[in-house]
This record gives structure tokens, sequence and C-alpha cells, in this order.
């Protein structure tokens, strides 16, 4: 562009034109130039070049100076235009596809793609650990802040994913903090992963610690993780409500219905249990907060309920063996007499249910009462009993009654019926309650048997013949 340029400077340019305009020779002898006509319109507009030139001193080859002056202006000024119009258009271009980098250090991730978005650049974003910048925020970045990138171009920046999860982080001792400095010591450490939870105690002052928690029960305090999930809680000292619930007239409704209010409107509700002639059973007779009174959640509240009719325990020993089992209308009494060492017969020993207690339909209605039938007393059985029939009458005479009474049995040659008892250890007399009586049970190996029996006040049996014991039970 240049060469094509030069050709247009001053010299060459006149020596251009008189190559290709032949000089025209001034005649030898002037004539006079017609008269002038008045100018057309188009002549007006445009003068026509003048075919000859006079000369003078100031003419070079009959070339105005002026006006070469005037051409070689011109041509400056053309190619000034020409090279302020490639500036300007390569400066429209370049800013067309060039952008202006922001600051983006101390900013978040997010602010870097949505520009990055918007002006058709490549973010590069690499990322690295910094326990001082918080998560997503800047770092650096290659191009600087006010450099321009190429649109389709690539901006390199460097990312912070916050404090190293994986970085080992001992616990402090939570129990001997409050809030306030465990909160600190949260911040300090990035422990973004140990929570900080709040609850209502009725026993710690707000603020100081309830206990701690770590999710993984394999993970200790020493070897806690700034990944590892774990909670402290602080207490928020005792809750208060205000006082807005009205309290229902429950008296002589159903316990079903007080509890389903109290569990509604979360009061602490108590039930004490009282015999009533009146009330019937499950039903309300008393509350220790008046109807229409206003309480607030939370609040204790207690209701007396009916058990229905009661039963008022007597004392036994103002009645008889015989009269015991009716002494109380609705309650089972069972009366029985034991035998006793010391306590005369008929005086009452003991009854299961003391004097005075009031009983109702969710108690036991059954009362075992024991009267004395004195020391027990063993008869003659001599001749009237067969070995068959002892373990009755011991367990029915003595064994139900108390008395821990045995016997032995010991087989004796005898003229009585096989079978029969022929003597006894103790007969015809009061025996402790603790004893084992002896018995001869007949072999009927004698012939004949006497028709009665000789006195044996030591209760000895016929010594003759087999002698073999055999226990009662």
């Amino acid at each position: 562009m240049s060469d094509f340029l030069s050709n247009f400077n001053g010299d060459n340019y006149d020596r251009r034109k008189e190559e290709k305009e032949p000089r025209k020779e001034l005649p030898k002898q002037e004539k006079q130039p017609p008269p002038k006509k008045a100018p057309s319109s188009e002549e007006r507009k445009e003068p026509p070049e003048p075919q000859l030139k006079r000369r003078n001193p100031g003419l070079k080859d009959g070339i105005d100076p002026s006006y070469q002056k005037q051409k070689k202006r011109k041509q400056r000024l053309i190619i000034l235009a020409v090279i302020a119009a490639c500036v300007l258009l390569g400066g429209f271009y370049y800013q067309q596809t060039h952008v202006k980098v922001p600051n983006f250090i101390g900013k978040n991730l997010t602010d870097v793609q949505v520009w990055a978005t918007e002006n058709k650049v490549k973010p590069k974003i690499k990322q690295i650990y910094d326990r001082g910048k918080d998560a997503n925020t800047i770092l650096s970045q290659e191009e600087k802040a006010g450099s321009r990138v190429k649109k389709g171009g690539v901006l390199n920046v460097t990312n912070s994913l916050g404090a190293d999860p994986d970085e080992k982080l001992p616990l402090p001792d939570f129990m001997k903090m409050n809030k306030q400095q465990a909160e600190r010591w949260i911040k300090e450490n990035k422990a973004e992963n140990l929570s900080l939870i709040e609850e209502y105690s009725d026993t710690i002052e707000k603020g100081r610690p309830l206990r701690a928690e770590i999710a993984n029960a394999e993970v200790t305090p020493e070897t806690y993780k700034r990944k590892d999930a774990a909670k402290v809680y602080f207490s928020k000292g005792k809750q208060t409500y205000q006082k807005d619930i009205k309290v229902p007239d429950f008296q002589r409704k159903p316990r079903s219905e007080v509890e389903t209010w109290a569990k509604n409107n979360e009061i602490d509700l108590t039930y004490e249990e009282k015999t009533s002639n009146e009330i019937p059973a499950d039903s309300i007779m008393e509350q220790s907060i008046a109807k229409d009174e206003k309480i607030a959640k939370k609040d204790k509240m207690s209701v007396t309920v009916s058990l229905g009719k009661g039963y008022v325990v007597p004392n036994f020993s103002d009645y008889s063996l015989e009269d015991a089992g009716t002494a109380l209308e609705g309650v089972q009494v069972q009366a029985k007499g034991v035998y006793t060492e010391n306590l005369p017969y008929g005086q009452l020993v003991s009854q299961s249910v003391e004097a005075g207690k009031v009983l109702s339909a969710k108690d036991d209605l059954t009362i075992k009462v024991y009267y004395s039938l004195g020391r027990p007393y063993m008869k003659d059985l001599r001749g009237t009993m067969v070995e068959g029939g002892l373990q009755k009458y011991f367990h029915d005479e003595f064994q139900s009654k108390g008395a821990n009474i045995n016997y032995v049995i010991r087989r004796v040659d005898s003229d009585q019926p096989k079978g029969t008892v022929v003597g006894m250890s103790h007969f015809s007399d009061y025996i402790p309650l603790n004893l084992t009586v002896s018995i001869d049970i007949s072999l009927g190996n004698l012939g004949s048997a006497p028709t009665s029996f000789p006195n044996n006040n030591n209760g000895g049996g016929s010594d003759s013949g087999e002698n073999q014991e055999t226990p009662s039970e």
C-alpha cells in the first residue's frame, strides 16, 4: 500500500501527468478570443479546466503552484482518512471480539460463571483447599484485572474449596464451654459439620451444655475430622407458656375425656384414685384446678378418679369361724381353722387384708381368714382304721389344718385282718404340730383275732413278726 501511495507525491505526480499529457505549444500569433457567452447551468456548477495557461514567472511547466499545494493537501487528507478509517475499523473489531476482565479476587465463583456466560468466555477453574477463605471464593486469576481476553478464549481462576474436610480436628470438652465459646471454636476451625442445637431444660440454665453426640459411633473426640457430623446441645432454659387454656368442668365426666383434653393441650396431668358409692367407676370425682380457670401448656393438674363402691375390711376377730364367710358383702371371705400351739380354740389367727383397708373393684376381692383349732389331737385308730384310709385321715385331719403330722408303717404279725391298724406310737392324746407317728399294720397271719386291744399307753405295737417301716409320704 505504501508503494501505491508513493506514486502520489509531488514530483512523481507531475512527472506522470506530463508523460500522459503532451505539451501544448502556444500559437505564434494570438487570436482574439471570441466574445464570452453567458454560462449555462452546467457550466456554472463545474467550471471547465482551462485549456491553456498563460505563462508567467510563477508557473512551472504551465502548472499553478497553488493548485499543486491543494492537490497535495487533498491527497494527504485522503490518506489520513483511510488510515483513520482502518484504525477505527480495527479498534471496533477489537472491541467486538475482546472483553475487559474484571477483578474477581475475593468474589464468589458464581460471579465468574455468570460473567463468562454473558461474554462468551470459557472459565477454567482450579480448585484448592484453603482454610482462610470460604468455599467458592476466588483466590487468584491469571488474566489481570483490566486486561482484555478474546471472546471464545479462556479465563483462568483459582477457587477455594474451603477447609480440608479430611483434616483431623480434635474436639474440645464442650461440657466446659458455653454456647458463645462453642460458636467461636466452630468459626475459627471451620467445623461446619458440627451443629449447635438448643433445647429447653427445666434444670440446666440457659446457654450451658447438655450433651455432645458424634454421628459415627467409631469416631472419638480425639479422631474427629472436619467432615464428621456431630451435634452439641445447649440449654434454652425453662420453657414458659402463656396461660390461655380454659379448664372445663370434669365433674362426673369419664376418665377418657379428661385424658384426651390433657393430651391435646399438653397438660401434665396426674391421677388419684378413690372409692365412691355415688360416682360411677372411672368417672372424675375431683379436679385440682377449678373450672373456667386458665392454665398454660406443661402446667401440672391432677384429678381424682372414682373406683366405684368401696369395701371396708372388718376386724375378723369380732366374728366366729362360722360367721366370717358372710361378714362382708361383695367380698369373698375364705374362713378356715388351723391348729396352733398356744392359741385357744376359735381365736383369730390372721387375716390376709388388714382391718380398715378399703377395697375397690380393681383389687383382689378375696380375703383369707384363719381361726385357731387349738392343739391337734390324735385319736386311737387301732381296730377302726385300715391302711388304705391313713393318707386321707392324716391329710384332712392335720396337714390341711396347718399341722405337720406324718406317719410311718410297720408291718407286724397279727391275728387281726390283714391291713388293719393294730398299733400306734401316739394315740388318744394331744400332739405337737410337728410329729411323725409310727403305725403297725397287721399281716393277718396268726389266726383268730382277740375281741379287744390291750391298752398301750406307750403307743407300742406287737414286737413279734416282721419289722418293716413305710413312710406315709
